[in-house]
């Protein structure tokens, strides 16, 4: 049996729930039951061992819940497993005594060990409020936990001998999705596709073999948003499955944080059944509490939430962030997009000694946000601090929730010489890494192919210039932002009219006594106008000429340029805001050349205003890798209309032969 014929499977038991719980709610049945249907399945053969021990615990009086979990170690031991059921019980022998199901499913649910308890409340959804009697009462009280349970035993084998660790972690998946596919909410925020974290961890590890595979190593991999740690569970597996090959005795220690209480609980309970005792696993938001404050680690992976707003943390976060030091410290996205949070978290728990970050995002994070902006200053944070080592553009079609261009960014703190100050783009977003699926998941309709995850590796290996690649100097990604000025040009005329058309909150002595004067309205440049207000005894303070400007002035492009001091030429000239303008200079362009040749030849009397400059940074990887497609001429979209027009006639004329 297939994983996807066996989550079909378990999802199908949902059919006894009908009409008696709403679709939302199916879930909340079906995720503990497989959790608790596999560890029943495990456990197969463990329980004299078990029983054995709890015997000696009672000749000790230690026979207090406190006590057995004290014992814990040595009842793993006994189970062969990092947990353990001392209640006896299992969900076979429920079914047999179905006028105690309800106490004896209570007793064998508290016979789990601590941690399995602990996963078992975070499916209720309640927090710190659960209790394990949200399992099973509400099925109890509905008469349906003798049917599900009866179902999941006679119906549904994940003895390990039959369902293996990996297709068991895929079947998980599977059940998830179904779960959220049926209330419309995307399974993609939940999990990553297998083939996706496939390429990112081989991408990720690629060239760090030396510092890996050496007995006795000890190897932390991390992931902030670790969903059900599909992530996770796979990098471990590709590290010790090498380090087998390899022969050397390799320790993979595994930490992740997520916030969704039942996805925590499947995360942690797929480690534990491979053998982890799952410790490094956390519940909680990342960006509000980071639960791993102050550990570094070698390895951090990772697909955070797309296009997902962060209002709820701003202000903790922004708090944070105003620390130098902190791990937001760099600068912030706006808050309908938290992305590069993730990013800056994780960057700021690279090891001084050496880690690599493999992380997946969308377009936003290249290019989002002008020069000085939260997203350009991360960005500069990245290449200033030479962390950034690949972009790599991603195949469409690969998630099952969402068909928008996707990117893994590869960050490494202690580069190679070659790759210093540099970072290759790899435009792999083309049909000939992909295989297209049998059966579409979702929007999720190709799979990375082996061909392609080796083509990819390759080159990025290489790094270096090639058709799908493009070797760039961090320098590259960096311009200037400039502001662009043009003088203030004005006349007065009919200064009369226009004092009476000014709300009375606008009008003053000081001007009331301009417009007293005779011949105010005659038309007058900004010097002579002032200059006729001197000749009159009329003070000319800041203020009124400010006034006299703003209310009696009128744009003209033929009028000479205006002065800060109106009878001063040497004084500085007066920009006119509506004709300001922005350039953006790259780097390794020389500014005064670039502005000679592309402004000052189309507005001679501009000038730069070199104190309002900003420093920008984008990672522009589609417009660097744009291939021209001509457009299809006249002729041959004629033709195509022909064509049709041809294939309609035909089709009229058979009809009205029939």
């Amino acid at each position: 049996m297939t994983a996807e014929e066996l989550g079909q499977m378990i999802w199908n038991v949902k059919e006894l729930l009908r009409n008696v719980y709403d679709n939302k709610d199916v879930e909340d049945v079906i995720l503990p039951f497989t959790l608790l249907r596999r560890l029943d399945c495990v456990l197969v053969g463990s329980e004299a061992l078990v029983a054995t021990n709890m015997k000696q615990l009672e000749e000790l009086g230690q026979t207090s819940q406190e006590d057995i979990d004290n014992m814990m170690p040595m009842l793993m031991d006994a189970a062969g497993y990092k947990f353990y059921n001392t209640s006896g019980l299992s969900l076979s022998k429920l079914i047999t005594v179905p006028a105690d199901l309800t106490n004896n499913f209570k007793t064998y649910l508290e016979g789990f060990s601590p941690n399995i308890r602990e996963i078992l409340k975070n499916f209720t959804g309640k927090g710190e409020n659960a209790s394990l009697s949200d399992i099973f009462s509400n099925l109890a009280r509905k008469n349906l936990l003798l049917q599900v349970t009866k179902a999941f035993v006679l119906n549904i084998d994940l003895s390990p001998d039959k369902v293996d660790n990996h297709m068991m972690g895929t079947v998980f998946e599977i059940v998830i999705r179904y779960a959220k596919e049926s209330v419309g909410i995307g399974a993609g925020q939940f999990y990553t596709p297998r083939d996706i974290v496939r390429l990112m961890t081989e991408i990720t590890l690629l060239g760090q073999e030396d510092k890996i595979y050496q007995d006795g190593k000890i190897i932390s991999v991390y992931d902030p948003c670790c969903g059900t740690g599909g992530i996770l569970t796979l990098t471990k597996d590709t590290i010790e499955e090498t380090a087998k090959e390899r022969r050397v005795d390799v320790t993979v220690n595994l930490f992740g944080q997520e916030l969704n209480d039942k996805t925590y609980a499947l995360c942690k309970s797929d480690i534990i059944m491979k053998g982890d005792e799952a410790k490094g696993i956390a519940v909680g938001d990342t960006l509000l509490v980071d639960e791993f404050r102050d550990q570094k680690f070698n390895f951090m992976l990772a697909n955070p939430p797309y296009g997902v707003d962060w209002k709820r943390e701003y202000d903790s976060v922004s708090a944070e962030a105003e620390d130098k030091n902190s791990r937001f410290a760099p600068g912030l996205p706006d808050k309908s997009d938290g992305q590069l949070l993730f990013t800056l978290h994780m960057l700021h728990k690279m090891d001084p000694k050496g880690s690599r970050v493999g992380i997946l995002s969308n377009g936003s994070p290249l290019f989002n946000g002008g020069a000085g902006s939260g997203w350009s200053n991360i960005r500069k944070h990245m290449l200033d601090n030479d962390l950034l080592d690949a972009i790599i553009a991603l195949p469409g079609g690969l998630f099952y929730g969402t068909g928008i261009a996707t990117y893994l960014w590869i960050f490494d703190n202690k580069k190679p010489e070659s790759h210093k100050n540099k970072v290759l783009l790899i435009n792999a977003a083309k049909d000939e890494y992909v295989q297209p699926m049998r059966k579409n998941l979702g929007m999720k309709n190709v799979l990375v192919s082996d061909y392609g995850r080796s083509e990819i590796g390759r080159i990025y290996h290489a790094f270096e210039t090639c058709d799908n690649a493009k070797l760039m100097d961090k320098d590259d990604f960096f311009y200037t932002y400039i502001t662009v000025e043009r003088p203030l040009r004005l006349i007065y005329k009919d200064v009369k009219t226009k004092y009476a058309a000014l709300d009375e909150k606008k009008q003053n002595e000081a001007l009331a006594n301009i417009v007293a004067l005779d011949d105010i309205d005659t038309e007058r440049t900004d010097a002579e106008f002032f200059a006729y207000l001197e000749s009159k005894k009329i003070k000319t303070t800041a203020k009124l000429i400010k006034d006299c400007r703003t209310f009696f002035g009128e744009v003209s492009e033929t009028a000479p340029e205006v002065h800060v001091i109106p009878f001063d030429d040497n004084s500085d000239l007066v920009a006119d805001t509506n004709l300001r303008d922005y350039e953006s200079i790259p780097f390794k362009t020389d500014i005064q050349e670039y502005f000679q040749n592309e402004v000052l030849r189309f507005a001679p009397d501009a000038w730069m205003d070199r104190e309002k400059d900003k420093i920008g940074c984008e990672f522009p990887i589609s417009k660097l890798f744009y291939e021209y497609q001509p457009l299809r001429s006249v002729e041959d979209i004629l033709a195509d209309i022909r064509a049709l027009e041809e294939d309609e006639e035909q089709e009229l004329s058979s009809l009205l032969n029939d």
